[in-house]
């Protein structure tokens, strides 16, 4: 049975050109949902596969003999590319320098991004592990500070209509029902964050999306794992930072815009769609001189060592 996505409800299908193909093997190996196998020494295609293709990409991304070709499920011959040669890749020096120099910018220039800039983090955004192809995130690109300003107020105005919901009479009924995490997290930032938007508002400041020039929201569907849209964004980001944009990710929205049916509208966003994650963009208005090192929570292995 096929895996759905909004975007199909159908399987793939592999061809196998048998006049290139020598049967090493290779794209049975890699094929995880057994629609290619061994058969006699042959590679054939199976009747009986897990699901059904999913157009993964695999089998035919790792033929030496380009003897596979895949249709559906939105893949086409041509989404196949050459690799990039490996010194034309980062390594890992590199890519450590450029994501340990990165950092959240809220403060930009006003300054018009210009749309091929766009375009390219988009581009390196999509090349992200997405889930299960033809992948279910979207993205809505807010394009000028006066557009991403409207949204600001737009959503801190249905925001301000929910605060009765984190009221202390409210919280205190809710308090049985909520973790500790959630209790404390609600009382001490969500509600002063509420109350900090909308006062700011009135000053006629936004200091949801402090203005930025360009910003984006990746979201999901119902056929996601909720951590897809997350991926892309931070692709975008680190492509940004690459560019000489700044970046910030803003994770106030996403669990209060999915009760905004009407705003939602407003900015097609699918009603449909689950979490997601907004991220910010500009030329940076000041310089940094110093990076700082994170540390994680926790780090535990477990081997057999």
């Amino acid at each position: 049975m096929p895996v759905p996505t909004t975007r199909t409800n159908e399987s793939a299908h592999v061809f196998i050109d048998q006049q290139k193909c020598n049967d090493c093997g290779l794209c049975v190996e890699v094929c995880k949902d057994f629609t290619l196998i061994m058969q006699d020494g042959k590679v054939k295609i199976s009747k009986t596969p897990l699901f059904g293709c999913i157009g993964c990409g695999q089998c035919a991304a790792i033929c030496p003999h380009d003897a596979i070709s895949i249709a559906g499920r939105t893949l086409h011959s041509g989404d196949f590319v050459p690799l990039p040669p490996k010194n034309m890749r980062a390594s890992y020096a590199s890519l450590y320098d450029l994501l340990l120099s990165r950092r959240s910018i809220r403060d930009f220039r006003d300054e018009d991004i210009p749309q091929n800039l766009i375009g390219m983090i988009l581009d390196a955004a999509v090349t992200a592990p997405m889930g299960i192809p033809p992948s279910d995130v979207g993205v809505v690109v807010f394009k000028g500070k006066e557009k991403v300003r409207e949204f600001s107020f737009d959503f801190i105005s249905g925001l301000a209509k929910m605060r009765k919901i984190f009221s202390k009479p409210m919280l205190a009924l809710m308090r049985p029902f909520l973790s500790k995490a959630d209790y404390e997290v609600s009382k001490t930032f969500l509600v002063p964050l509420i109350n900090f938007f909308d006062r700011t508002k009135k000053e006629d400041k936004n200091y949801l999306l402090y203005d930025a020039p360009v910003a984006m929201y990746f979201y999901n569907s119902g056929y996601c794992d909720p951590c897809d849209p997350y991926i892309p964004a931070v692709y975008a980001m680190i492509a940004a930072h690459s560019l000489g944009l700044g970046c910030c990710m803003i994770g106030s929205i996403a669990p209060f815009l999915k009760r905004m049916k009407k705003l939602k509208s407003k900015y097609s966003i699918p009603a449909g769609s689950k979490d997601g994650i907004f991220l910010i963009f500009g030329y940076p208005k000041y310089k940094y001189h110093k990076a700082i090192k994170r540390s994680f929570a926790k780090v535990r292995y477990i081997s057999c060592n």
